[in-house]
Formats: structure tokens, C-alpha cells, sequence
């Protein structure tokens, strides 16, 4: 049965509408922000939204980079080394061995140009240039890709019509452990590989309409320290405090915890700036709060929403309890996903305290109580782990 999670970002800091070229540049290849047309009786609107491929653009980087760069032991590297030279010695007469040894050169020479390797000297050993990769790119290649590379990332072997590509392929997967595809791509997809889950725009929620800004930059000569003659550009700017609604679609009932691991794992990376949406998040900008479920968010009296408190809950989409306030949402959204805000009514307990375990390794235990934290807590504590608790939510009487 299909579900639907409800997804709210909050700016924490100026975002640029567009992440590449100058102001009103919608040609650019890689807009983060854009601005959607809408029209109404009173007029016409152009509403910020970040398009759903750049937010899941955005969750599967930021997954991947997680699930690469777990923590590995020694013990573990070496095994992994060890079942890569054993793939590469039964196929040392291959002629994709030292196919597969060029590109691999290729791409660590990449690296080692940006200053990812240092000393890098060039070497005919497949095993130890797998080893100085995996240490750049992280060692847990068995369950995710690295997206970034051509060579590492995953593809349907099936619809690969040369022999030779599908053979190479093959052997890569192979050496990186994998089965067919990762755990990422086998849920968000890949080439020639549906994906389980689909997203929704973010559109701009609260407040609406919302007014954008102009900023002006100017260029610093770096030798005089003084500002370029013709070098000033204007960009357009989403301020502070804006929120974005969207939705991710739950196409199989069987990636919904991975698909919240994901989005959890995203809200850690934002919450401590790691990630951000735009572009110059070098700068400052493109900060940002992201909320899900069970949690809680209010909406202003100049939202497309209902004023007051809202929980988010992830549920089957039902046009029941559809919480509607103008026309234009009906227009942004299926109405039926609305059904996931739930309005909490005032003088109730408006949510339960859940509790997050996170250990050392980065693994995260949500608990919905405190019966099941303090059994998670002697678990943990039996098996000589560290840890750290996080608690979420409050009751508001």
C-alpha cells in the first residue's frame, strides 16, 4: 500500500534562487531554487520551490556519503583486500583487469590533482590502487555506489548491449561487493532501475506570498585587494524562515524505514551544516531545519495552510482529513496527501516525547518511550557500546 511522508525544510539563512550563473539565469543546468507561476484572482504569483530531483539529488549524496564512510576496522579492510585480490587473480588474464587498472588511474589522478591523495605515484597493481581508492572514497562500497564517479556508479547490467562494458561492469561490482546494485540505488533508482520512492516539489509554504530579495556582489581584485571595474552581478535571494512542504511517495511498503533512515540521516547533516540547498553554502547561505515525522511545525496566518500547530505523520493518502485552506494548494499538491498534516488541537497534549539512541558508530535507535530507551540502553550498555540520547518533542498543556 502506498504511503506518503510529509517533509518540511526551514531556511535558516538566505538561499539563492538558482544555484549557477546570474540573476533570472534559468537556463542554468543545476537550479536548486526556482520560482513556480501561479495565478489566481488576484493576481499572478511566482513561488519558490526546489525541484524534487535536487532535493533527492541531495538525500542520495548525502546517504551514500553516510553509508560509505562507516567506520571499518583494520580486520575488515584487510578482508576486503584480501577478496579483491582473489577476484583479480582468477581473472589475471583478462584483458578488463588492466582496462578496469587504467581507469582507476584515471580517477585517482583526478583526486590527487584537488589534493584528495598526496604523493600519489602511479603503480600496474589493481589491488593497491583499489586500496587508495577505497580509502579516498570510503570502505563500505558493498552498500552504496559513489555517485560522483563513472566508473563506481551503479547501472542495470541487463540493458548493456556490449559484452565487453557488461563484462567489465561485472567485475567492478564485484571487487566493490556489491550484489547487482546498492542498497541506495535499489530504492531511489538508477539507470535502467526504477526507484520505490518519488518526491514532490518543496514548494513555499508559509509565509505566501513570499517576498524575494536582491543582492548585489561585487569581485575583488585578489592582487590590489580592490573591487573589479564591471564586475558587480545581482542575484535574486528566498530570506530567512521561509518553509517548503513536500512529500515523498512510498511506492513499496518495504523501503519506508530505509527511505525515513535516509531522511533522518539528512536532518543530522542539516542540523549540524553539513549540507545545505543553493548554491554558496560555502558562504552561508542555503542553511537549513528539516522536519519530519512525528514531529511538529507552526504555520503562520499568511500560510497556504490552516493557522497553528500541525504533526506530521506518515499514513496512506486519504482525502479524509485533508487539511485545506485556499484553492492554491488543491493546485501544488494531490489533496489527498494533506491528509499526512494533522492539525493538533489546542489544550491536548500535542506530542509525545520519542527518544533517539545514536552510538559511536553513527547508528541510530529511535525509541517511542521510555520503557523501550531504557531496554535499548541496557542492550547497548551489555554489549560495551557508547552512546549518546536524543530527545524530541515536548507536551504542550
Amino acid at each position: 500500500m502506498v504511503k506518503v511522508i510529509p517533509v518540511v525544510i526551514e531556511l535558516l539563512s538566505v538561499t539563492r534562487v538558482g544555484s549557477t550563473g546570474v540573476y533570472f539565469d534559468y537556463s542554468s543546468a543545476d537550479i536548486v531554487t526556482y520560482k513556480l507561476p501561479l495565478s489566481d484572482s488576484e493576481g499572478v504569483y511566482y513561488i519558490p520551490a526546489i525541484p524534487a530531483t535536487s532535493f533527492k539529488g541531495l538525500l542520495r549524496s548525502t546517504y551514500e556519503k553516510y553509508l560509505r564512510r562507516k567506520e571499518v576496522s583494520d580486520q575488515e579492510k584487510m578482508n576486503i583486500l584480501e577478496s579483491i585480490k582473489r577476484e583479480v587473480n582468477n581473472n589475471s588474464s583478462n584483458e578488463i583487469v588492466g582496462k578496469l587498472t587504467d581507469e582507476v588511474k584515471e580517477e585517482l589522478l583526478k583526486y590527487a590533482s584537488i589534493g584528495l591523495i598526496k604523493d600519489f605515484k602511479q603503480s600496474n597493481d589493481l589491488v593497491q590502487l583499489l586500496r587508495i581508492y577505497l580509502e579516498v572514497t570510503g570502505w563500505n562500497s558493498k552498500e552504496a555506489c559513489y555517485v560522483t564517479s563513472d566508473l563506481d556508479q551503479c547501472v542495470n547490467l541487463s540493458i548493456i548491449e556490449d559484452e565487453k562494458v557488461k563484462k567489465e561492469r561485472e567485475l567492478w561490482q564485484k571487487l566493490m561487493g556489491r550484489d547487482k546494485i546498492c542498497k541506495v540505488c535499489s530504492v531511489l533508482g538508477t539507470s535502467g532501475v526504477r526507484g520505490k520512492v518519488k518526491f514532490t516539489d518543496m514548494i513555499a509554504v508559509d509565509p505566501f506570498p513570499v517576498f524575494l530579495e536582491r543582492t548585489t556582489h561585487i569581485s575583488i581584485n585578489r592582487l590590489t585587494g580592490t573591487a573589479e571595474k564591471g564586475k558587480l552581478f545581482t542575484e535574486e535571494i528566498i530570506p530567512p524562515g521561509v518553509k517548503f512542504l513536500g512529500f515523498a511517495v512510498i511506492l513499496e511498503d518495504s523501503v519506508l524505514d530505509q527511505v525515513l533512515d535516509m531522511l533522518k540521516v539528512l536532518k543530522d547533516k542539516a542540523d549540524r551544516g553539513e549540507v545545505w540547498i543553493g548554491g554558496r553554502g560555502t558562504s552561508g547561505y542555503g542553511t537549513f531545519k528539516l522536519y519530519l515525522p512525528p514531529e511538529e511545525i507552526k504555520f503562520s496566518t499568511r500560510s497556504l495552510l490552516e493557522e497553528g500547530l500541525f504533526k506530521l505523520k506518515y499514513d496512506e493518502p486519504k482525502r479524509e482529513g485533508a487539511v485545506i485552506k485556499t484553492e492554491v494548494i488543491k493546485r501544488l499538491f494531490p489533496i489527498s496527501f494533506m491528509s499526512t498534516l494533522e492539525k493538533v488541537t489546542e489544550g491536548e497534549p500535542q506530542h509525545e516525547v520519542w527518544y533517539e539512541v545514536i552510538t559511536d558508530d553513527n547508528q541510530v535507535i529511535k525509541t517511542e518511550n521510555i520503557e523501550e530507551l531504557n531496554k535499548t540502553i541496557g542492550e547497548l550498555e551489555k554489549a560495551g557500546k557508547k552512546y549518546k540520547i536524543v530527545s524530541h518533542g515536548e507536551y504542550h498543556l
